[in-house]
């Protein structure tokens, strides 16, 4: 039985102990995720059945569309099973609402991948996340995160587009469609606003623009000098660095959310774009007919009882080590390893769901 993972760094078993741990780099290896599902597999398994492989490549730092090229380098196709483990990257404000691969975009991807997987007789599981520590993620951040704009939901998208601008240096002024900046993403431009030539408008390519003012419907006043070539060109223009405190909903500073995120009646801290992000990935397993371990679940039911810093923090020989996304063993080897201890003993008993479902694992204690 071959396993393949995918994933990001949690899924390496990155930072599970500090820095002065013995034999870090082995024992992170051995107890990331997946290893949990892998070995007590073994464990239950007898020579008959044959053995139990995993091919771990997942990447640090990687965001959830990347899963794709991962499992496509992996060597030792075919698998029997992939494991998916997403969300810690792409959970993040920049990863579900910028102008990198946000939420749709990524979605699509993954659909995508889930049905080929299963078309080439892979059974996917895939993992949500548990939130990085809501105290580290700061409005300051996120709304520089957002510095190229915003994408999604598609309400609330800044300028990104090509469109005619007719250029005066001589008058500093801008004069486009009305249009553009009556509604869609063009009517957050206002005074104050950055646009960004990027390509196409001659020798204005390159250059941010800071709009002085909204002169008509049409013309907008920008501060003097920016213009660096008169004329009309249709050109890729930017809205950046727009104020996302005012667009995004909710805003950076009502991302975070005090709130009983599991329904078990205690309130905690947790992220809305981790929850919004976890929540379309558990509607495209049900569309697609994926099984789904709830790790965000489990993450919450084990802060709950012990806190964000339990997951977060751990102490070895003296010396304290802080994380802010990568669980440390003592809450890992619960919120993830008891999960997936219970799906390999229900994969070896037959009971495995291999269609849509959610398993949330054993109770922590």
């Amino acid at each position: 039985m071959k396993v393949v993972t995918t994933g990001m760094s949690v899924f390496l078993g990155a930072d599970l102990v500090g820095g002065n741990y013995p034999d870090r780099s082995q024992f992170m290896a051995d107890h990331a995720p997946v290893a949990y599902f892998v070995n007590r597999l073994r464990e239950l398994r007898t020579t008959a059945d044959g053995a139990v492989t995993e091919r771990n490549v997942a990447v640090g730092g990687s965001f959830d569309h990347e899963v794709v090229a991962q499992y496509a380098g992996a060597a030792g196709k075919p698998y029997d099973i992939a494991f998916l483990g997403l969300a810690m990257n792409s959970g993040t404000v920049y990863g579900v609402n910028s102008r990198g691969p946000n939420a749709a975009f990524t979605r699509n991807v993954l659909k995508d991948f889930l049905v080929a997987l299963k078309g080439e007789g892979v059974r996917p599981i895939v993992c949500n996340t548990i939130h990085m520590w809501p105290e580290k993620a700061t409005p300051a951040g996120m709304a520089a995160a957002l510095v190229e704009g915003i994408a999604y939901p598609p309400e609330c998208a800044t300028l990104f587009q090509h469109a005619t601008l007719t250029f005066d240096a001589a008058r500093g002024e801008i004069t486009v469609d009305p249009a553009l900046l009556s509604s869609g993403p063009g009517r957050f431009v206002q005074a104050g606003s950055q646009l960004r030539i990027r390509q196409d408008g001659g020798a204005n390519n390159g250059q941010t623009m800071v709009v002085a003012a909204r002169v008509s419907e049409s013309v907008l006043r920008v501060q003097p000098g920016d213009i660096k070539e008169s004329g009309t060109f249709w050109t890729l223009v930017q809205h950046y660095a727009p104020p996302a405190e005012e667009i995004l909903v909710p805003p950076p500073s009502q991302q975070l959310q005090n709130k009983d995120w599991t329904g078990n009646g205690v309130a905690v801290d947790g992220l809305y774009s981790f929850s919004h992000w976890n929540g379309m990935l558990r509607e495209l397993c049900e569309e697609v007919g994926v099984l789904m371990l709830d790790i965000e679940y489990r993450g919450f039911r084990w802060v709950e009882k012990h806190g964000w810093e339990s997951v977060y923090v751990s102490t070895y020989a003296g010396q304290r080590f802080e994380t802010f996304n990568h669980p440390q063993h003592a809450a890992q080897s619960v919120i993830y390893g008891d999960v997936m201890r219970e799906a390999a003993e229900r994969y070896q008993a037959g009971t495995l769901p291999n269609g849509f479902a959610v398993l949330r694992g054993p109770e922590i204690a």
